[in-house]
């Protein structure tokens, strides 16, 4: 794309960027915070929030893709918010003059170097999940935020919905009765991944890091990659998608982690380049209460189309379906559904933006709390939250990878029957990066 079509496409797009009425104030005592990584969500998402909170001030921005770092700065500029810095490495990026706060937005075989450099530095991190790619990781991460005594907040932003805490009380009230089953589902067509000649606007060997070198797959969006369907990148849809609805169920129900894991699903359609499972089903016991996940990537119609993307608790005296932005009571006794909120809110319409919006700037101004007064109590999405939502899933991923039923050890965090999927709670790194992990 040339130069001037692409800031003619890029200003077009920005003109509904911010929240109409939003206009950049000076103000002292904001937040200085930086962006590792600019891509789509970085940017139309975490940037965007960050400055609708009034809490922050960014103050740098750092991505190895000069597009997505250029889009990042024509959108602020639109916006009438003055240029931060730009750096093309987060060590860099860590020491800029001030920081106090960074957001990490990188795809997800990036977040544990990322996070745990940044807690040697004494910043603040909002992290994106899930929080790592492999068990040990994730390990590493705690051992660094626990001695760095820095607020960590996990993106979740449904957990500032009131729906968990709605669903939370109806089923502790007895009229759910007793919970037996919990499924959780995302039924949604995924993109055909187009391989591609590298640009020269972007350092993809610095993109791929300490993952293997991976193909180049185009995204359409400028300045982005289709990563989220690379196993090298990323552990598909459950963990990239169906966790935010595994940290809803449990929060809900007050769960830690599983003590046994088993999946099932397999590649149906024969699309070159797709690497993840177009359909999975996978059954977590969490303590003897099952915990159910399904997608289909095809081939889903279903009765209740709003019903494709969300979660169901099974009890004695009915079921609840619970979506973004409300949920249901199906009672037993046959007698009329029961809605709170609207569950019939569709994906991207204005009432779904206007939700999204305020849980991401409630997440924003919890973060700003927990920096302030230097204690996390304001935060939902807790480091501990993260890593226990994504240790559930990349278990999934071992079953799914080893057709193998996990039993998992909790303090240690070790698979007790498979020495295959115990040998990948860690991955091998590409030289000349370093696993975090040690014992």
């Amino acid at each position: 794309m040339q130069r001037r079509s692409f800031i003619k496409t890029s200003s077009i797009a920005t003109a509904s960027w911010m929240t109409p009425g939003w206009s950049f104030r000076p103000q002292e005592g904001r937040i200085k915070i930086g962006i590792v990584g600019t891509g789509w969500w970085g940017t139309d998402y975490l940037l965007k929030y960050a400055l609708e909170s009034e809490a922050f001030d960014i103050v740098a921005l750092c991505d190895v893709s000069k597009v997505a770092l250029q889009t990042a700065l024509d959108k602020l500029a639109e916006a009438g918010v003055p240029a931060p810095n730009t750096y093309k490495t987060y060590e860099a990026l860590y020491d800029h003059p001030g920081l106090q706060a960074v957001i990490i937005a990188t795809p997800t075989h990036w977040h544990a170097l990322q996070f745990i450099a940044a807690c040697q530095k004494g910043l603040h991190v909002w992290q994106e999940k899930p929080i790592s790619y492999d068990i040990r990781e994730a390990q590493a991460m705690s051992r660094a935020y626990q001695q760095a005594g820095v607020a960590v907040n996990i993106d979740f932003p449904r957990l500032q919905a009131p729906i968990n805490d709605q669903v939370k009380d109806f089923i502790r009230s007895g009229q759910l009765g007793e919970v037996h089953q919990i499924e959780f589902n995302i039924h949604n067509p995924v993109g055909i991944p187009k391989e591609v000649e590298i640009p020269k606007s972007i350092d993809f060997d610095a993109y791929c890091g300490p993952a293997p070198l991976q193909k180049y797959l185009e995204h359409p969006r400028p300045g982005r990659l289709n990563w989220r369907v690379q196993q090298g990148f990323s552990r598909g849809i459950l963990a990239d998608w169906g966790i935010h609805y595994l940290q809803n169920i449990r929060s809900v129900m007050d769960l830690d982690l599983p003590i046994g894991v088993e999946a099932i699903g397999g590649i149906t359609r024969k699309i070159k380049g797709v690497q993840h499972p177009d359909h999975l089903q996978v059954h977590f016991d969490y303590d003897g209460l099952p915990v159910i996940w399904n997608h289909k990537t095809w081939g889903f119609t279903s009765t209740l189309p709003h019903t494709k993307i969300g979660t169901f608790y099974y009890g004695d005296k009915g079921t609840i379906f619970a979506a973004d932005s409300g949920w249901e009571f199906y009672p037993a006794d046959g007698s009329s559904r029961k809605a709170f909120g609207n569950p019939r809110v569709k994906l991207g319409s204005k009432e779904f933006e206007a939700e999204i919006r305020r849980e991401f700037v409630a997440q924003f101004l919890s973060f700003a709390e927990a920096i302030k007064h230097k204690e996390e109590n304001a935060i939902k999405g807790t480091f501990e939250e993260g890593f226990n939502s994504t240790s559930a899933v990349i278990y999934a991923d071992l079953a799914y990878l080893t057709k193998c039923k996990l039993d998992i050890e909790p303090t240690t965090m070790n698979v007790k029957n498979n020495d295959v999927a115990q040998e990948m709670l860690k991955r091998s790194y590409r030289a000349p990066y370093v696993h975090p992990y040690s014992t």
